[in-house]
């Protein structure tokens, strides 16, 4: 840890914001605390809403109960929405149990003090309340680290996976990472959302996985299949979804393995999807997966260049993709972007 991020933990580790209405009470408590922690004060709870905004989250905010306006439980419920991160004390010369009972149902408070009150007890109460921001913060991270870890390794073994499957023809290695990268930038190009990035990502890498179960000597074949041949191609795709199905963490990925050979018009398969009830992660790796297809060799045929490909991506708009996808796609690899 260098000098200033050590600094910004020792700073962190010390605030606390103090929120009431009386000025010689903010001026006792600043006194107090000083030394052991950095202390910020707030004369109103709108103050202490705009300090919370601007500077924080605070570790530790402490909050009178009665102040004109919104009291101490309405600030720290909002407290509570703002940054739930942040320990919230009542510090209050109302000994009401009522009161105490809003603080703790509404404001989810960590300690209720009432005035007068010892240095010692606010000082123990101020180090508990730290102790457990403390420890809800190492918590977050650690589960943050471990989600991390899962995403990482989830596409790691995603590309292993799918490096696997294309393998086992010479012709479509490296096909499924192709797709993914050209699905992804495609995505970009229309502004797809981060949540959908993912999934796009992932179902791009796995939209084949049921190739598996078709024979190599149908991928490796010379010449044109036969109906009963393709048959058995086509059951890459129901394949697919039976593998996937069953694993909760894929779920948001079966649309992109069932429906990347439907096409815009209908007369795709396996269901027949037209339009808008192809899921839009569909259409794009649909668009990208043939791109792949038509510029890549074949046992059947060579490919062709890759602006002889988007002019046969054009031909098939709206019959066989979604003409708004191929059109981002043409701007997408045309010479000009």
């Amino acid at each position: 840890m260098n000098g200033s991020s050590r600094s910004s933990s020792l700073s962190e580790r010390a605030q606390v914001l103090f929120v009431d209405d009386e000025p010689l009470v903010l001026d006792g408590l600043h006194r107090l605390v000083h030394g052991k922690f950095t202390a910020d004060l707030a004369r109103s709870s709108e103050e202490g809403l705009d300090k919370i905004r601007t500077n924080g989250p605070y570790p530790v905010v402490v909050s009178d109960m009665l102040m004109p306006g919104m009291d101490g439980v309405e600030f720290l419920s909002l407290v509570r929405n703002i940054a739930p991160e942040s320990t919230r004390i009542m510090l209050t010369g109302t000994a009401d149990i009522g009161s105490a009972i809003r603080a703790v149902n509404e404001g989810r408070i960590f300690h209720y003090l009432t005035k007068p009150v010892s240095p010692d007890e606010i000082l123990t109460t101020l180090q508990a309340g730290m102790a457990s921001y403390h420890a809800v913060r190492n918590e977050q991270e650690k589960l943050r680290a471990a989600i991390t870890t899962v995403e990482l390794l989830d596409v790691g073994t995603l590309t292993a996976l799918a490096r696997a499957i294309d393998a086992k023809s010479k012709w479509t290695a490296g096909h499924s990472e192709r797709v993914a990268s050209l699905a992804l930038r495609l995505a970009h190009v229309l502004q797809v959302s981060g949540r959908d990035l993912q999934i796009i990502h992932r179902g791009s890498l796995l939209h084949d996985i049921g190739k598996i179960g078709t024979p190599a000597a149908i991928l490796d074949k010379p010449h044109r299949l036969t109906p009963a041949e393709m048959d058995i191609m086509r059951d890459h795709v129901a394949i697919g979804v039976r593998i996937l199905e069953p694993i909760p963490i894929f779920r948001d990925v079966l649309p992109l393995v069932a429906q990347h050979h439907e096409w815009y018009d209908g007369s795709g398969y396996p269901a027949g999807l037209r339009g808008k009830e192809i899921a839009l992660p569909a259409r794009i790796l649909t668009v990208a997966d043939c791109f792949d297809a038509i510029v890549s060799d074949r046992p059947y045929r060579r490919g062709v260049s890759p602006l002889r490909a988007v002019e046969i991506l054009t031909e098939r708009a709206a019959r066989q993709f979604d003409p708004d996808v191929v059109r981002a796609f043409g701007a997408l690899v045309s010479p000009k972007s």
